[in-house]
């Protein structure tokens, strides 16, 4: 037998209402910020540049979702597109001052009353240690 569902009664149904949370809270993060949930996980992503290929990779997003998200942030110079240092058919896109600055209010944003702040701190890192064990082996 597989384990599944049946072995461990409703793990899938509270991981996808654990998941509903946090991706509620997220984009009510990205809308006190200005953004749309979209463009606050590329903001999100863009701790440094990145090719359009690996930010939609990072993102889960089809690369015409992309290049319609990055337009929109670079229209309100919260991103540029910079050369590839290593192909120079291909760019890069970069947070600009403005996008770094709301990068962290994103970030500060995320860290106020997130959806698991009930868990203790041991429960909290547990469940951290678990999923990173899960997702490295499934």
């Amino acid at each position: 037998m597989t384990t599944g569902e049946g072995e461990l009664p409703g793990l899938t149904a509270l991981l996808y209402a654990a998941t509903a949370r946090l991706d509620a809270h997220f984009a009510a993060c990205a809308g006190a910020v200005g953004l749309t949930a979209s463009q606050a996980n590329a903001v999100h992503e863009l701790a440094e540049p990145l090719g359009m290929r690996e930010l939609g990779r990072r993102m889960c997003c089809e690369p015409p979702n992309v290049t319609f998200v990055v337009d929109r942030l670079a229209e309100r110079d919260l991103v540029e597109r910079r050369p590839h240092p290593g192909d120079r058919r291909a760019k890069v896109i970069a947070l600009t001052p403005a996008g770094a600055e709301l990068r962290e209010r994103l970030f500060a944003a995320l860290a106020c009353d997130p959806p698991l702040t009930g868990l203790p701190d041991a429960d909290r890192r547990a469940l951290r240690v678990l999923l990173d064990r899960a997702l490295r082996t499934g």
